[in-house]
């Protein structure tokens, strides 16, 4: 039976046309006569992460890799068995980003993934694979301790940006959060008696529950007395009208503060790695980063282990069975005459 053709298309890809387009393919094609495009593919593959109830960064995730894709290929009139049958599709769409830095490659590659996997799962396609190894980041370089020392000084109280800002700076070192969870954090999420933040807002559409440290506690309560009360929206950060922050807001006013204290490194994302490096220099175990950090695999988690694997060596020495075993032996590999005492 010779294949229909779709021989109108939307421009419109908002949700609502999506699905329109995709009760019309219902109706008018069985599975047997109808070959899928990668255009059709993705329609289904987004009703379904929003039946999943992902996060709404998620889903503009997708859709930024879904332009770029879209931009290196006919969508519209190429198959989805493209995705299997085109022999190096993978690597020409890389190539296709153009000069753009290796964690932006990293992403689209990851879209790129949950893409094709999903076609193969519904059995669009059969035999999918993604060759491309992702090439590892450079590893950044994250606040120092004389940066985090100067940023730590507290402000004047009574100066509700600085303070604001001072306080979110806190959060961000207390739990490595990402800034839309800070940006969404409630008053009513706090719970000071018992020391933990609820994040309701996270990457991985789950809420957390975090502890907090005691420093953060104490700089918190200041913060809710002195100035929470000023907001008539239920959120624990505003701005000078008291409304919530947002995105851009927020990364200004990170900028601004940090410069005023001698801080040139001036991203939000950053406080995040610096978190996850402290925590393993410092002997923490991944499953509870995983956690703090509301990642939903553990393979994030396991790329900060791989960033910073050459820091971990005084954390290796310390926390190792054979350092414990000697720590407790008195046996010190410093000894110079350590040698000669196995001898006798």
């Amino acid at each position: 039976m010779a294949k229909k053709k779709i021989t109108k298309e939307s421009k419109n890809t908002t949700p609502e046309i999506r699905k329109q387009r995709l009760t019309k393919f219902s109706e008018e094609f069985t599975e047997s006569d109808y070959q899928y495009t990668i255009d059709d593919a993705y329609t289904r593959f987004m009703l379904y992460q929003t039946e999943k109830r992902n996060s709404k960064a998620t889903i503009d995730f997708y859709n930024r890799f879904y332009k770029k894709f879209a931009a290196f290929i006919d969508v519209k009139s190429t198959p989805i068995t493209a995705l299997t049958t085109m022999k190096g599709l993978q690597a020409a769409f890389m190539v296709s980003l153009g000069d753009v830095n290796v964690q932006t490659i990293n992403a689209y590659l990851r879209g790129y993934r949950a893409f094709g996997k999903y076609c193969e799962e519904e059995g669009y396609i059969d035999g999918f694979k993604c060759p491309i190894k992702e090439v590892q980041p450079e590893v950044k370089q994250v606040y120092t301790d004389d940066e985090i020392k100067k940023l730590l000084i507290k402000p004047n109280i009574n100066d509700y940006e600085k303070y604001r800002n001072y306080i979110i700076i806190v959060l961000l070192m207390s739990t490595g959060a990402r800034s839309n969870t800070i940006l969404n954090i409630k008053l009513s999420d706090l719970d000071l008696n018992e020391g933990t933040v609820t994040f309701n807002t996270t990457k991985a559409n789950k809420t957390v529950v975090v502890p907090l440290e005691k420093k953060a506690i104490r700089d918190l309560k200041e913060y809710v007395l002195r100035w929470r009360h000023c907001s008539k929206y239920g959120y624990l950060f505003f701005n000078a009208y008291g409304e919530q922050l947002t995105r851009g807001g927020l990364s200004k006013a990170i900028a601004s503060y940090n410069k005023s204290r001698g801080v040139e490194k001036t991203s939000i994302h950053l406080f995040r790695h610096t978190f996850a490096k402290k925590w393993l220099t410092s002997g923490g175990d991944i499953f509870t980063l995983q956690r703090i950090l509301t990642h939903s695999e553990l393979d994030m988690v396991k790329r900060y282990l791989n960033l910073y694997s050459s820091d971990l060596v005084s954390a290796v020495n310390e926390h190792s069975i054979l350092a414990q075993t000697r720590t407790r032996s008195g046996m010190t590999v410093k000894n110079k005459n350590y040698m000669r005492d196995i001898a006798v």
